[in-house]
């Protein structure tokens, strides 16, 4: 019966301190994306989760998007303006809506639709957040996961798929390897007679 109620005990401790140090950092929460899972090829709408729990208006959200992701199109959202800057070798795409606000107690999403990469791989795809305040200060979420206001992640899952021409071309190579198996056969046949 003792050790029953230890085990009880000890449960109920290690339980409670879980809940405790785990309720913090989702009350902290404040820039989430939308899906958390997507796989290579595939057409995504990604939504920017932003909710404000400051006294001071959010005005302004930018989201830098990975190599592995092309922007298609961006979700308008009324009262807000957007602006897409194409990536380049030295800096990613990014986002930047702007002209809204964000007040205390409410949250909105920011959508935009991308394709991800046939190539990519199994990783995860981040997308650090930028939030501008009205008195201009500027809120980065970029730090790795479980370090203060982490960029949001997308994790890559299943198999990277082949472009039509590197189909093309692994049809080709499957062909030319087959012929000349079939033509050593055949020269090993002619010799063995």
């Amino acid at each position: 019966m003792a050790c029953s109620k230890k085990l009880a005990s000890f449960w109920t401790i290690n339980l409670s301190a879980a809940l405790g140090a785990a309720v913090p950092a989702i009350c902290l929460a404040q820039v989430a994306i939308h899906p958390l899972i997507t796989s290579p090829g595939s057409w995504e709408r990604f939504a920017i989760r932003v909710a404000n729990r400051w006294e001071t208006a959010i005005t302004g959200v930018s989201v830098r998007v990975p190599d592995a992701v092309t922007i298609l199109g961006v979700e308008p959202l009324p009262g807000w303006t957007f602006t897409v800057q194409e990536g380049s070798e030295t800096s990613p795409a990014s986002i930047t809506w702007q002209g809204g606000a964000v007040a205390r107690g409410e949250f909105l999403e920011f959508s935009f639709l991308g394709r991800v990469a046939g190539d990519a791989r199994r990783t995860d795809l981040v997308f650090p957040v930028t939030l501008v305040q009205s008195d201009g200060r500027a809120l980065e979420w970029s730090s790795p996961p479980g370090q203060e206001r982490p960029a949001p992640r997308v994790r890559i899952v299943g198999t990277t798929q082949l472009s039509p021409w590197g189909a093309l071309a692994l049809a080709g190579a499957a062909f030319v390897t087959a012929v000349l198996a079939l033509i050593l056969v055949l020269s090993r046949r002619r010799a063995a007679v």
